[in-house]
């Protein structure tokens, strides 16, 4: 059996000192973590469009071969209604950067989800492709329905 009769205790006031040290890391680590989510949203919040702000932009990018229409959904999701126009690309799936990797980095993207969670999401991964411009719909499909806007069904 191992002998730690030579291990002595830190002193008080080293075991103090190492306290505050842990404590201002983690505060450090917080910070910044905070800091680099809350500017990812807030990029993400200026990019968000109210329902009806959103059907104008699209309005006025219908026969805009480079105004690209996301539904971030599921398949089934999507065949339940979507937005005219949109092609489905769920969010979660595996290949999803591969798959959006494919489209014309000069075109304007237009993100939509059920409810508006996934859309700031895929919005910061889309940002690193370096598309043109990206906006999202504030809400998601949810609030185009309650505002009364127009779906279409697979």
């Amino acid at each position: 059996m191992p002998n730690f009769n030579h291990i002595r205790p830190l002193p008080h006031q080293q075991t103090d000192t190492i306290v505050q040290n842990l404590r201002f890391c983690n505060f450090i680590t917080l910070f910044f973590w905070l800091f680099f989510l809350s500017s990812g949203v807030a990029a993400a919040e200026e990019h968000a469009l109210a329902p009806l702000a959103a059907q104008k932009l699209i309005e006025e990018n219908r026969d805009n071969a480079k105004f690209v229409i996301i539904d971030l959904r599921t398949q089934r999701e999507f065949d339940e209604g979507h937005i005219e126009g949109a092609k489905q690309i769920h969010y979660y799936a595996t290949n999803f950067m591969r798959v959006m990797s494919e489209i014309d980095r000069e075109s304007t993207l237009f993100l939509y989800c059920q409810k508006g969670r996934q859309s700031p999401l895929a919005f910061r991964a889309l940002q690193r492709l370096r598309f043109a411009q990206i906006f999202i719909l504030d809400g998601g499909i949810e609030e185009w329905i309650k505002a009364g806007l127009p779906t279409e069904f697979s």
